[in-house]
C-alpha cells in the first residue's frame, strides 16, 4: 500500500465520509423515497422516524430534511424540530397544504420545499446549506 492509499501528508484519510444529512421521516415508503435522492447528491443520508435529542444521533448532521405533515396519531416527526437548540443544523422542510407551509414557518425552517413542485431542488439547496 502506498502512501495514497494510507492518506494525505497531513494524515487525512482520502476515505472521509460525505456530509450527513438526517432524515426525519416516519414513513417507510417516503424516507426511502428521500433517502435515494439524497444518497445520489453524494450526501449520507441517515434516517430517523422520531427525534428528541440531536445528542441521540450518532453522527453531527450537515443539515435536516423533514416531511410537514399532520397525518399521525401521535406527535408528528416535525414535532422533534421544534425541541432543537438554536444552533441545531440547518432544517429543510417539505411541506404541501398552506398549514403546513405555516407549520413550517413556526418552527423557522431554514428552506422550505413546497411539494411537489419544488422536490426537484432538494438535493440543490441540500449542497448549497452543507457548502456554507
Amino acid at each position: 500500500m502506498d502512501d495514497l492509499d494510507r492518506g494525505t501528508s497531513l494524515g487525512l484519510s482520502r476515505d472521509v465520509m460525505p456530509p450527513v444529512v438526517l432524515i426525519l421521516e416516519a414513513r417507510k415508503e417516503v424516507a426511502s423515497a428521500l433517502e435515494a435522492a439524497i444518497a445520489l447528491a453524494n450526501l449520507t443520508p441517515i434516517v430517523i422516524p422520531h427525534l428528541e435529542r440531536l445528542s441521540d444521533v450518532p453522527y453531527e448532521p450537515a443539515a435536516i430534511v423533514v416531511r410537514i405533515a399532520f397525518e399521525s396519531v401521535t406527535d408528528p416527526p416535525h414535532e422533534g424540530i421544534a425541541r432543537l437548540p438554536r444552533d441545531r443544523p440547518p432544517v429543510v422542510a417539505i411541506a404541501s397544504e398552506e398549514d403546513e407551509l405555516e407549520e413550517a414557518r413556526r418552527l423557522k425552517c431554514d428552506v422550505v420545499l413546497h411539494a411537489p413542485r419544488d422536490i426537484n431542488r432538494l438535493c440543490e439547496t441540500l449542497m448549497k446549506l452543507v457548502a456554507s
